[in-house]
């Protein structure tokens, strides 16, 4: 008997793929359902679900301000409406008028719905009050049957201390006495806690001391790297020219000896060569001062440089014999004026050095004095930490009797709540009740922050949330009567500014079409309604309050308040489509325009190169073998690199050509029918698999080479030709990088840049639209896929054969 292995860990595995390929198009498909324009959701899957971001794309609906928008194009004889006749734009007016007409039927329809559905819900509470509270009260009965905890037998005296301490009110447990753990408190706890408030003090006060030494150490700072910046600015060029002098001087003395000029009058040399040899030690002391500071290293470096040629003349100097020479007397005049400059530069670097010296002792001072107080601000950090970490082993070994009194405490608190809630009424204490789901929250959240098990913290705030319906009951009520309050006004204005233009906007047409264009005062305020009024002042309660329903028809789960709050959620859904106001898009125009150039490039391409690949496959001829490696090559450099120049072609060509060049699609489709030799040599490898003594049986039959190519060798490539259009087709339909840079105009656009403008502008937050679109835009590759799937395998396995 054959035994079956049983492969569970690859089973795991594939499963882990599985989702995680498929998470993202449930992802996609669930956002584009839900009503919400959330990126994510708690819910994936919830019923507040709806086609209509798939409506508004492939049928956007004529809504409220879209018709507001079109009747002031009639009433102006503006765009799209500048080109027609008076009496056709009267009729286009009189559709539009009565198509709002319905919009404010319908609304107030739907407005009447949503009146009977709070009205049956507040009177669905006031029947069925016991019914709720009972529920209500079971509620808390569960919670308090979650935190029946045993007794622990070890510290709960210093548990109920600790509580005590924190200002819990024990009293109402009559079996605790706070104070008989309080000395054990202080040993385990309570010290400890002394030490941190001493250690803090401490801290408090070391950083009082810090803070001003640390902020005069960063002035000291400042001005010392401002002083080292001015030190260099100052010193370098001057010892770059002064050794420049040097050098010259060198030379001078080179000079005496071959010079046949007697000298008239010689210089002082005596006194020059003390100065000299004075200014030389003078420098040494700053080249010895400046080595002490690590940032001056490039001036020591022009001072080393600088002293070298020093000691150069100094020596040359020594040993001059022909000093009766003119050369010899400019030599000392020239020493001379050098040394009183070189002296004046030395005093001044002197002064800065000594002020650089005095920054940088109060800074080591200073340094001192906050390194000894960071030693001390360190070592009660440390202690600070073991103290931390000795009170959490305390509060570890307490833990169990802390849950325990903490539970204790509650279940008291929670049949307080009880007693309060059992005889309240609904809906009239809604709020009243509200109050008290809040005070229930409050307690379970501070008890299950204490409690390890992950499971029984989850259901305890699972209870907890699930008895906050009555929040949520009243934000709906308080929200829907904002609602009314702003909605009343709404729809009267709407009416009275309707009735108005109905009457007078056809009279303003012909003053219009004469170029005086006039818009009635009552448009104006017609369109302030509905785009800024509606949006300002219906919008925002109404949406609460659908909100609220849904969420209080999830909490309570009741198959009546279900009804009622998917009326409520329903109805001002649809009230929103009705006068919400909607960006413009063009896209089913845009996947048109991908599936054009798309299916025009794939067809050329696989045109171009089945002709193409066929000499290659049956001739010979010089370059055969390199002319396909050479296309290859050039194709392997991305199209980017060339789009410069296709740009400029088409700019040029444009003017010439009429429907070609920028922002055309015959333009974007000349771009991309660059993809021609990689697929020429597909095609090549699958040609060289058809036997070539079918052409010449068909050739010796009388054949011509066309014939043999259309008739015998097409058919068989079938295969290949239909990948090389799948493949072109699915890369020139979502290829983005040259369709943006080529076209401009909107509304010929390609899919893949419509769906990027779904991501920025006024769609940038409609991500129900945004996954919509790509959803939508799936479909025509997904339908050429299928067409076509039976030939892509054997297409580019057949096509892999060496030739």
């Amino acid at each position: 008997m054959v035994r079956k292995e049983r492969k569970i860990l690859t089973h795991i595995i594939l499963i882990i793929i599985s989702v995680a390929v498929l998470f993202p198009i449930v992802w996609v498909v669930s956002t584009s359902l839900r009503r919400d324009n959330a990126a994510f959701s708690t819910k994936l899957f919830s019923s507040r679900m709806t086609l209509q971001n798939y409506i508004d794309l492939l049928a956007p609906e004529k809504n409220g301000p879209r018709l507001v928008s079109d009747m002031d194009a009639l009433i102006l004889m503006a765009p799209p409406h500048d080109k027609i006749t008076i009496e056709k734009a009267t009729q286009y007016f009189k559709e539009d008028v009565q198509r709002f007409k319905k919009y404010i039927q319908e609304t107030e329809n739907l407005k009447s719905q949503i009146d009977t559905a709070i009205s049956n819900l507040r009177e669905y509470f006031e029947k069925n009050s016991d019914a709720l509270i009972k529920g209500y009260v079971s509620d808390i009965d569960k919670i308090v049957g979650e935190l029946k905890f045993e007794k622990p037998t070890k510290y709960l005296q210093i548990a109920a201390y600790e509580l005590y301490n924190s200002g819990e009110d024990l009293s109402v447990l009559t079996d605790i006495d706070p104070y008989q753990g309080q000395k054990e408190w202080e040993l385990l706890i309570g010290n400890k806690k002394s030490e941190l408030e001493e250690i803090d003090s401490q801290m408090s006060g070391i950083n009082t001391t810090l803070q001003p030494l640390e902020k005069s150490y960063a002035q000291y700072q400042g001005v010392f790297l401002s002083s080292v910046r001015t030190i260099r600015s100052y010193l370098i060029p001057q010892l770059s020219e002064y050794t420049l002098v040097l050098k010259s001087a060198s030379e001078l003395l080179e000079a005496a000896k071959t010079s046949n000029v007697a000298a008239e009058m010689l210089p002082d040399e005596t006194a020059i060569m003390e100065r000299f040899t004075n200014t030389l030690s003078k420098i040494k002391d700053i080249q010895l001062n400046i080595q002490k500071f690590t940032d001056l290293n490039d001036i020591d470096q022009a001072l080393t440089e600088f002293q070298k040629y020093y000691d150069l003349v100094l020596n040359k100097w020594s040993a001059a014999v022909d000093k009766d020479k003119a050369p010899y007397a400019d030599f000392l005049n020239t020493l001379d004026t050098f040394t009183v400059r070189v002296s004046s530069t030395v005093n001044e670097a002197v002064s800065m050095l000594s002020k650089l010296n005095n920054y940088t002792s109060k800074m080591l001072s200073l340094q001192r004095q906050i390194e000894k107080y960071k030693a001390m601000q360190n070592k009660l950090e440390k202690r600070k930490e073991e103290i931390n970490t000795e009170i959490e082993k305390a509060y570890d070994l307490m833990h169990d009797a802390l849950l325990y009194l903490k539970a204790q405490l509650a279940i008291v608190q929670l049949n307080e709540v009880k007693s309060r809630v059992s005889n309240m009424r609904l809906p009239a204490q809604l709020q009243m009740l509200n109050l008290q789901s809040k005070r229930i929250f409050g307690i379970v959240s501070d008890v299950a922050s204490l409690i390890r098990d992950e499971k029984k913290q989850k259901t305890l705030r699972s209870i907890a949330n699930k008895l906050d319906w009555p929040g949520t009951a009243k934000d709906m009520f308080t929200n829907y009567d904002l609602f009314v309050q702003n909605y009343e006004p709404f729809i009267s204005d709407l009416k009275l500014y309707l009735s108005d233009i109905e009457i007078q906007g056809p009279k303003f047409m012909p003053v219009s079409k004469t170029g005086v264009k006039v818009r009635p005062m009552s448009m104006e305020r017609l369109t302030d309604t509905v785009l800024s009024v509606y949006r300002n002042n219906v919008v925002p309660n109404m949406n609460v309050m659908s909100r609220k329903s849904s969420e209080l028809s999830d909490k309570l789960n009741l198959k009546d308040i279900t009804a009622y709050s998917k009326k409520i959620d329903g109805a001002s859904f649809r009230i929103d489509q009705i006068w919400q106001r909607k960006p413009d898009h063009y896209m089913m125009r845009w996947i048109l325009n991908s599936v054009i150039v798309s299916l025009s490039v794939s067809l050329i391409i696989t045109a171009v190169t089945a002709l193409a690949a066929y000499p290659f496959s049956r001739m010979r001829f010089k370059g055969r073998k390199y002319g396909i490696m050479g296309l290859l090559l050039i194709q392997m450099f991305p199209a980017i690199m060339y789009m410069i120049a296709i740009y400029t072609f088409l700019a040029f060509a444009g003017k010439y050509i009429p429907g070609f060049g920028l922002s055309k699609l015959s333009g974007l489709i000349f771009a991309y029918l660059g993809g021609i030799a990689y697929n020429m040599y597909l095609i090549k490898g699958y040609y060289d698999t058809i036997p070539d003594s079918l052409e010449e049986a068909a050739l010796i039959d009388g054949a011509t080479r066309w014939q043999t190519f259309v008739k015998i060798v097409l058919p068989l490539a079938s295969p290949i030709l239909a990948v090389i259009v799948i493949l072109t087709f699915m890369g020139t339909f979502n290829e983005f990088v040259l369709a943006r840079i080529i076209l401009q105009d909107v509304q010929q656009y390609t899919y893949a840049i419509g769906l990027y403008t779904f991501s920025t502008g006024p769609f940038e937050t409609q991500w129900g639209l945004f996954t919509a679109a790509a959803m939508i835009g799936m479909i025509p590759m997904v339908i050429l896929f299928l067409l076509m799937q039976k030939y892509i395998v054997g297409g580019l396995v057949k096509g892999a054969v060496k030739g």
